[in-house]
C-alpha cells in the first residue's frame, strides 16, 4: 500500500510542478500536464513492483533489475500507444555536435569521479558496477529526458517537437527527477532528504540541456551510466586507500 500511496502522491506533486512550468511555457497544455503526471506515477509504481511483490523480481540479484526492465517496458508501451516519433524522444545516434557530445561524456565522468571522492562509497562488486553502468541511465533518461519532455510539449501522434526555448521543460523535469530521489513514504509518513535529490537535479539540468542541444538521448544515457560507474570505482578506491 505504501508504494501505491507514494506513486499517487508523486503523480500529484508532478501535476502541480508541471502546472507551474506551464506558466513559463504556454505551449504546454493542461491535458499534457496531467498525462505526464500519470506517466511518472505509473513509472514509479512499476519500478517498485519487484520490491513490493517479490514474485515479480524475475531477474533476481541485489539490485532492482526487474523494476528497471518494467520501467523500460512501460516506456515502450507509451511510445507505441501515443505513436511518439523517435526523434521527438531523442532515440537517434546522430549528434548535432560530435565534439560537444564527447566533451559532455567526459564531463559526466569527471562529475561522477568527484562525487565518488567526496562521498567515498564502499567498494562495489561486479553486479553493482554493471547495474549502475546500464539500468539507471537507460530507464531514467528515457522517461525524464525523453518521454516526459516530448509529452509535455505535445509531440504525440507523430508530431515533431515544437521549436523555441526548452529551459522551462528542462528545469521542470530536473526538479521532478530530484524530488523522485529525495521523497519517500514508509509506515504512514513522508520523508524528504534534500541531499539525495540535489545531485540528480544538477545532473538532470546538464542532461536535459544536452538532450535538446545534441538532438539525442545518447549523451544523457552514456553520461548517466558512466558517471555512476566512475562514482563507485573512484569512490571505492578512495575508500580503500
Amino acid at each position: 500500500m505504501d508504494a501505491v500511496i507514494f506513486a499517487a502522491s508523486f503523480a500529484l506533486v508532478s501535476a502541480v510542478l508541471f502546472s507551474l512550468v506551464r506558466l513559463f511555457d504556454r505551449r504546454i497544455r493542461l491535458s499534457m500536464v496531467l498525462l505526464c503526471a500519470l506517466l511518472l506515477g505509473l513509472d514509479d509504481l512499476v519500478t517498485g513492483l519487484a520490491s513490493t511483490v517479490p514474485a515479480l523480481a524475475v531477474f533476481g540479484g541485489g539490485w532492482n533489475w526487474s523494476g528497471k526492465v518494467y520501467s523500460l517496458v512501460l516506456s515502450v508501451v507509451v511510445i507505441l500507444a501515443l505513436r511518439i516519433d523517435r526523434h521527438a524522444i531523442g532515440l537517434t545516434l546522430k549528434q548535432r555536435s560530435t565534439s560537444l557530445s564527447v566533451l559532455a561524456v567526459l564531463g559526466f565522468i569527471v562529475w561522477g569521479s568527484a562525487l565518488g571522492l567526496l562521498f567515498q562509497p564502499s567498494p562495489a562488486d561486479a553486479e553493482t558496477l554493471i547495474f549502475q553502468l546500464t539500468m539507471p541511465g537507460l530507464a531514467e533518461e528515457l522517461v525524464y529526458r525523453g518521454l516526459v519532455p516530448a509529452v509535455l510539449l505535445g509531440a504525440l501522434w507523430g508530431r515533431a517537437l515544437p521549436q523555441g526555448n526548452y529551459w522551462p521543460v528542462i528545469v521542470g523535469t530536473a526538479i521532478a527527477f530530484g524530488l523522485w530521489h529525495s521523497l519517500a513514504y514508509t509506515k504512514g509518513a513522508f520523508r524528504f532528504d534534500a541531499m539525495s535529490g540535489l545531485f540528480p537535479f544538477i545532473g538532470s539540468l546538464a542532461g536535459g540541456w544536452l538532450r535538446f542541444r545534441t538532438g539525442s538521448l545518447l549523451v544523457p544515457v552514456l553520461g548517466h551510466g558512466l558517471a555512476n560507474l566512475a562514482f563507485h570505482v573512484v569512490g571505492g578506491l578512495a575508500a580503500q586507500s
